[in-house]
């Protein structure tokens, strides 16, 4: 569970999501990646990533009178995040998806400290439907919204058009409110 305690910080989580994207990275790439975060964090957070056995160094290469590492993922992380969800162990629970909720809000908080966003014309929107299914009826519906998805993360996505980030959470509701 120590893995997973360090890993669910959302600067790492996004650190090892960069890293598994490209394969490999360099400290510059990252930070390029993740803009907002300070460098002197940013590199705290990979030398913690670094000292738990997820990050590994596959080369160090001169640079001005520094070393430049390049990284790789070197567990799988996320199945650590696999196992937690299956344990049935609430606190775990909580503390994943207290950390997707944090991502989020560290993703916005990034947008709207931009010069110019603008929700309307960045076409970005915040909603909760409240939906009455039954199991079966729920299942056909992420079936259907998993392959809505494969659609738009098809081998182009990358290349064609601006990064949005789509989150959602699907829970049981308090039907007494």
């Amino acid at each position: 569970m120590k893995v997973l305690s360090e890993l669910l910080n959302p600067v790492r989580m996004k650190i090892v999501q960069v890293i598994s994207e490209k394969g490999t990275a360099t400290s510059k790439e990252i930070a390029e990646a993740v803009p907002g975060v300070p460098i002197a964090s940013l590199y705290r957070h990979i030398k913690k990533l670094f000292e738990i056995g997820i990050l590994e160094v596959i080369s160090e290469t001169p640079v001005r009178g520094t070393v430049e590492k390049t990284y790789r993922v070197r567990s799988q992380p996320f199945e650590a995040i696999e196992e937690a969800v299956a344990s049935g162990d609430r606190d775990a629970h909580y503390e994943l998806f207290y950390t997707f909720a944090m991502s989020m809000l560290m993703d916005f908080s990034n947008y709207i400290a931009g010069p110019n966003y603008d929700l309307v014309n960045d076409r970005v929107g915040f909603r909760s439907y409240p939906i009455y299914m039954t199991d079966e009826v729920c299942d056909d519906f992420l079936k259907d919204f998993s392959d809505l998805l494969v659609k738009y993360l098809g081998p182009n996505a990358k290349s064609e058009g601006r990064l949005r980030k789509f989150s959602f959470a699907l829970m049981p509701g308090d039907e007494k409110q």
